[in-house]
């Protein structure tokens, strides 16, 4: 049998598949992006003017105040985790340098430190008290938790090198600062921690008058012992109302029943209903920022 050339095998191949093969499709053109501006122009509708370009923003290393203020209640709740986690506690805290971890890293480190200055043989309150009985789980807890450290790790961290203060960290560079009156109670205005207002303490109220270091408040000087005392003891309050812990959670109230200062409830219940009164006009004035009302009149 003679094999039919490769030309007619080709020829009948073609022939098949024009008559079975399906009809082709219309392909449709690509579409082409138009513009929101075209579109309009395309309706008759006038474009609007195009701005001008803006330059990019250049991004602030340093936080803002939105961070900070998202910082503030993380770093507030390390003052009162448990006393056992300390060492997580302090790295926490120094992990956030940049919001003021610093400040809140020496703060509990110097826990160790009153802990450590606790008189064993001072004379202690009754021991069938409960708050004095809550006060010593405090104190094996606080034990515990500075036993994670060495001795002079924590003292690393309570006392600060003069290569710490800088504006990496704003709350000790601040509290670290040699500042006064208005140039002192600004920043605080803009920014009215609760810790940084304890580790200030009378600074806020401290004013140079006729030459004279005073207390001073709302037109009023604090000159006499029983005046002094009242200024400071208010001070001492006004954190608590900016969130502080000054409860039994307070080192400062727990650690006084211990030394047999009286075991209190909280710093409140620690200081006169007239201390508690001016706490209540600084704090208002402090959130109203009334800078008038901490300097005396020039």
């Amino acid at each position: 049998m003679i094999a039919p050339p490769a030309a007619l095998v080709l020829g009948v191949a073609l022939v098949a598949w024009a008559w079975w093969a399906p009809a082709p499709t219309e392909v449709a053109p690509p579409r082409v992006p138009i513009s929101a501006t075209a579109a309009m122009a395309a309706m008759g509708v006038p474009a609007a003017p195009v701005p001008a370009a803006r330059p990019a923003p250049v991004p602030d290393a340093r936080p803002n105040a939105m961070q900070a203020q998202a910082a503030t209640p993380l770093l507030a709740g390390l003052l009162t985790a448990p006393e056992g986690q300390l060492r997580a506690s302090v790295h926490a805290a120094l992990a956030a340098r940049v919001h003021g971890g610093r400040l809140y890293a020496r703060a509990l480190a110097r826990r160790c430190a009153a802990l450590a200055g606790l008189p064993a043989s001072e004379q202690r309150p009754d021991a069938n008290d409960p708050r004095h009985q809550r006060a010593v789980v405090r104190q094996a807890a606080l034990a515990a938790g500075c036993a994670q450290f060495a001795t002079e790790e924590w003292l690393a961290v309570v006392n600060v090198g003069a290569e710490e203060i800088s504006t990496d960290d704003p709350l000790l560079a601040l509290q670290q600062s040699d500042l006064d009156d208005a140039a002192l109670l600004r920043p605080v205005f803009a920014r009215p921690e609760a810790l940084l207002l304890d580790e200030l303490g009378e600074r806020l109220l401290l004013r140079r008058i006729g030459g004279e270091a005073a207390l001073y408040f709302d037109g009023r000087r604090f000159d006499n012992d029983a005046d002094r005392a009242l200024a400071q003891a208010a001070v001492r309050l006004l954190p608590c109302q900016f969130g502080l812990a000054c409860d039994e959670r307070d080192p400062e109230v727990w650690l006084a029943c211990l030394r047999g200062d009286g075991c209190a409830g909280s710093r409140a219940e620690q200081a006169p209903a007239a201390a508690q009164a001016l706490a209540l006009r600084l704090a208002a004035a402090l959130r109203g920022r009334e800078l008038h009302r901490f300097l005396p009149a020039p």
